[in-house]
């Protein structure tokens, strides 16, 4: 390594620095941090191997280094002193010799001053070898109660040098290389004679093994004209005009066998003065046609030079009847063509039908909306307001029965306009709150306050998207909490790219034992997986937003479940940003 080549490659540490790489876990106080080790090769040679050595300045608790192993030294200087190589992406718990404790899932192993670790890369991951110009970033998380000094550390790496280069490595090479010339040739023609004759062997059992699967096997040569038979039914070959050469004697096959409106493309396809040039790249061609004698038939042109890089000079013809293949094939598409119509006629049927559906609803809702607005009652307007909430839900379910019908035959079609981010926000919670409330489930949103607030898009298939996705998950009944995360922005001046974001949380308010009670009863009641009875909404997400021209994403999280998240443009109306939202949480009642 030369001082140049040092000077040009870099590492340094850096907190990651995004809205979910940092946190705080309450209940001991303690922050948790995502951080990243960026390494930067400059040079002009490959970095074959690294290591890196982080010194401990201050207490804290090491949960995870992702892809390889790490080295920990815990105690150092003590008594307690302890090392152990673990990798902490992958481990059994039973492994670990260290000191250390469980938070819930997460895995802490305190940290002193003095105390360090070193950190092996994985090869499987792509971590070495560093290409020149190329980079590779290793993420870490620590627990600490205060701050956490990360500036204390030593990079070891080493790189590729190629030896073999200069003058006289240069005439060694040569030398060795007319040396083993002069022997591969020797080998070479002791090698293309045994070949030959092994290929002579091979290709006559190839031959003889094909016999059992067509009818007719001739050899053509295409130089000479002429036709070697290989195999063929007994007395059928006794009337073949030997007389003739190859090509005319085809023609007087075809004309003698094939039915009538057949008999035109079966002489084009069997012409063997083009056959050279259609076969050029090809290692066969074939034609089905009907026999006025064996029903469905199939001849095919078989290139015995394949591979060879020479022109075809030889071809086997083969000959087959296929009359019981083409029943098989035509039953099946018979069913398949079924099958499609049934599902379209279904598709059909569910669409119209919800469209029916949705009439009443919106006449129910107009009505209960005259009784809020008429009614001097409290307990009759709070009962009107839940039908409303619940209509609205059940409208959204029926838009959802359309929207999946019309996917199903390609007719799903968008609908841009003009909206509200903060209204689309409030309607959303509107739909969703009474369902949450009731499986006790808590709500939180995260929201960027300087992506605009005035948008056009398809806001209904946006909301019935994320609807879909909030349900889905309160009713596998494995979350306590939702977050709902809207991260974006403008990327010019008539468009705002957004990252929106369902994620399982770890609520902070526990549910009480009438929660717990009610989803015991649940699992129980039912034996069938809330994953697969929801199958078709997941289905109904990908498909609406692969029409918007996203698509859905899933990532385990750290914390307790999973995030689903997707990106998609959006036009803007007005660059004035929707600043700081939260949910209305007066309306919530846990």
């Amino acid at each position: 390594m030369t001082d140049e080549m040092s000077d040009q490659t870099s590492m340094d540490i850096h907190f990651r620095g995004n809205n979910t790489s940092s946190w705080i876990k309450r209940g001991m106080d303690l922050y948790g941090i995502i951080s990243d080790a960026r390494i930067f090769n400059g040079s002009t040679s490959a970095i074959s191997d690294w290591k890196l050595r982080i010194n401990i300045k201050g207490p804290c608790y090491l949960n995870q280094f992702w892809n390889g192993d790490v080295e920990v030294h815990q105690h150092v200087g003590t008594d307690k002193e302890k090392i152990q190589t673990l990798n902490l992406a992958n481990y059994a718990e039973d492994e670990i010799e260290l000191e250390h404790f469980f938070d819930e899932s997460d895995l802490l192993i305190p940290l002193e001053e003095g105390d360090y670790i070193i950190y092996y890369p994985e090869e499987n991951m792509r971590e070495v070898p560093v290409k020149p110009g190329d980079e590779t970033v290793v993420g870490f998380i620590l627990y600490y109660d205060k701050s956490v000094d990360l500036s204390d550390y030593t990079f070891y790496y080493y790189f590729h040098r190629n030896y073999y280069e200069g003058p006289v490595f240069l005439i060694i090479g040569l030398l060795l290389v007319w040396g083993f010339f002069t022997l591969g040739m020797y080998i070479t023609a002791l090698y293309v004679y045994k070949k030959a004759e092994r290929e002579l062997e091979l290709r006559k059992s190839g031959l003889s093994s094909m016999s059992g699967l067509y009818t007719i096997i001739y050899i053509v040569d295409l130089l000479e004209d002429t036709i070697i038979p290989v195999s063929y039914p007994e007395g059928m070959d006794k009337d073949r005009p030997k007389n003739l050469g190859a090509n005319e004697q085809f023609k007087n096959l075809y004309k003698f066998d094939a039915a009538e409106s057949y008999l035109e493309p079966l002489l084009e396809f069997g012409d063997l003065t083009t056959l050279p040039e259609r076969m050029k790249n090809r290692n066969s061609i074939s034609i089905e046609y009907i026999s006025k004698n064996f029903g469905w038939s199939r001849i095919r042109f078989i290139n015995m030079d394949a591979g060879s890089g020479r022109p075809v000079e030889k071809v086997l013809f083969t000959a087959e009847q296929i009359s019981e293949e083409k029943k098989e094939i035509d039953k099946i598409l018979r069913k398949v063509e079924r099958a499609e119509s049934e599902s379209r006629v279904k598709s059909a049927f569910l669409a119209n039908i919800s469209k029916e559906i949705k009439t009443p609803i919106t006449v129910m809702l107009k009505l209960t909306n005259l009784i809020v607005e008429r009614s001097n009652d409290d307990d009759i307007t709070s009962f009107a307001k839940s039908v409303i909430s619940s209509g609205k839900v059940l409208m959204a379910e029926v838009d959802s029965v359309i929207d999946y019908s019309n996917l199903e035959v390609g007719k799903l079609e968008l609908s841009p306009e003009e909206y509200s981010l903060s209204a689309f926000l409030d309607e959303i919670y509107e739909l969703i709150w009474p369902r949450m409330k009731y499986k006790g489930v808590e709500y939180q949103t995260d929201i960027t306050d300087t992506i605009p607030d005035k948008m056009n898009g398809d806001s209904v298939r946006l909301k019935q998207i994320l609807i879909t996705l909030i349900m889905y998950l309160i009713s596998r009944n494995k979350t306590g909490g939702l977050r709902l995360g809207v991260f974006g922005k403008v990327v010019d001046k008539d468009k705002v790219h957004l990252l929106i974001s369902v994620k399982e949380i770890e609520p902070k308010n526990r549910p009480d034992e009438r929660i717990k009670f009610y989803r015991k009863y649940m699992e129980a009641d039912n034996g069938v997986p809330k994953e697969k009875e929801n199958e078709i909404s997941i289905d109904l997400v990908e498909g609406m937003l692969k029409a918007m021209g996203s698509e859905l994403n899933i990532s385990d999280t750290y914390d307790n479940g999973n995030d689903y998240y997707f990106e998609i443009d959006q036009e803007i109306v007005d660059r004035s940003p929707i600043g700081k939202y939260s949910v209305r949480e007066s309306e919530i009642d846990w």
